[in-house]
């Protein structure tokens, strides 16, 4: 097996725990915590938003642990560290417990974010480049599809049955990921943990972190409440919003790689354009169309955002460059980082304040627009269109 190959399932296992379960196996659970009287809904959902918080701490101190420990030591830890904060939710301890734990597996993701799709992007060879960052994120999917199947059939014996699956399956997924790593500390490839120089600041770059801010915003709707919009805003039910998700899992595990097969053939700055445009459309249209149809699209089209990631993280490889990829791709994950906390707090003070999901997934259709505009490679002739 290819080294490139063997990193990107280890990057594909780590997502799957970091992300996948650590963050998005929250959205099936949370009409259940609020049924339930575990929480109240506001709580629950800030609960979604210190996650999303946690996520722009973990870009910020990234580099300091870069400086201090290698890719693999990092990644394995992070692993470690998400499995822990997993198996600590399941003990009903409230609110802050809860919280403390949510908070924390948002910053272990941005480390796993950050040094898993560095280290892939830059041992991936140029004509494989979509199909490495593809099977990096189809792990986000993969873990979405689990907990989609898994979740509403374990809150059939509680609450606490759903967090113990959750993190059975994480601790699969991490072993995976160990095993993945270790091409890391066995090959040439082990990067000098001393920080790169910093990249020339351009135009491209700029537009770049921008796009990527504005895509987690687009997100957060469906992060926090897509679950609960169905379950509880158009009163079908958890079992209902439990089936959504599996859409949800299923767009993400097929759509994530297809972006990626796409993005090697027509050219990744299309590709970006294309991607965000029809998030924009699946974010907005199931609150100004409310259908079986549009539910369905908009579960798949949710599920396919992994595919972003895929294709922007090679339009920024392609952009500035193997060496420099590290550092800009710390600065888009940033922006992330910064745009979903805001959108998260906003969101749901918006939310709770209106009582209205309208506003808040118009919202993110808005944002996706957005990221497509200033995605567009005709900006500057200096641009690579493909």
């Amino acid at each position: 097996m290819p080294a490139w190959l063997r990193l990107a399932i280890g990057g594909a296992a780590t997502l799957l725990l970091g992300m996948g379960l650590g963050r998005f196996s929250y959205t099936p659970l949370l009409p259940a915590i609020i049924q339930d009287g575990a929480l109240s809904a506001a709580e629950a959902g800030y609960i979604g938003a210190f996650n999303l918080s946690g996520y722009l701490v973990g870009a910020m101190v990234t580099p300091i642990l870069r400086r201090r420990f290698a890719d693999a030591p990092l990644l394995r830890g992070a692993l470690l560290i998400s499995l822990a904060c997993l198996i600590c939710s399941i003990f009903p301890l409230g609110f802050i417990w809860l919280a403390w734990w949510r908070f924390l597996v948002g910053v272990t993701v941005a480390v796993m974010m950050i040094n898993a799709l560095s280290l892939v992007a830059i041992a991936a060879p140029s004509n494989a480049l979509g199909k490495a960052t593809g099977i990096v994120f189809t792990g986000v999917g993969i873990g979405i599809l689990c907990s989609g199947v898994a979740v509403p059939w374990l809150l059939g014996f509680g609450l606490t049955s759903a967090w113990t699956g959750l993190a059975a399956i994480g601790l699969v997924s991490a072993m995976v990921a160990w095993w993945g790593w270790g091409v890391a500390e066995n090959s040439m490839a082990q990067r000098d943990v001393r920080p790169p120089q910093r990249p020339k600041v351009t135009a491209a770059i700029i537009r770049l972190v921008v796009a990527h801010g504005m895509y987690s915003i687009g997100l957060a709707p469906h992060t926090i409440y897509w679950v609960d919009y169905i379950a509880r805003g158009l009163d079908q039910g958890v079992a209902a919003g439990g089936a959504q998700w599996v859409l949800v899992g299923i767009g993400a595990v097929t759509g994530t790689y297809l972006a990626g097969w796409l993005a090697d053939r027509i050219g990744f700055g299309v590709s970006l354009v294309l991607v965000f445009t029809v998030l924009a459309i699946g974010v907005a249209l199931p609150v100004l169309i409310v259908a079986p149809v549009t539910l369905v699209a908009s579960s798949l089209i949710f599920g396919a955002q992994p595919a972003l990631s895929t294709v922007i993280a090679g339009r920024a490889r392609q952009v500035v460059g193997p060496h420099d990829m590290p550092h800009v791709w710390r600065w888009m994950v940033l922006a992330v980082g910064l745009g979903q906390t805001v959108a998260g707090y906003g969101l749901v003070m918006m939310l709770n304040a209106t009582g209205n999901y309208t506003p808040v997934f118009l919202t993110g259709g808005a944002a996706m627009a957005a990221g497509a505009l200033f995605s567009l490679p005709i900006w500057s002739k200096s641009d690579p269109d493909h």
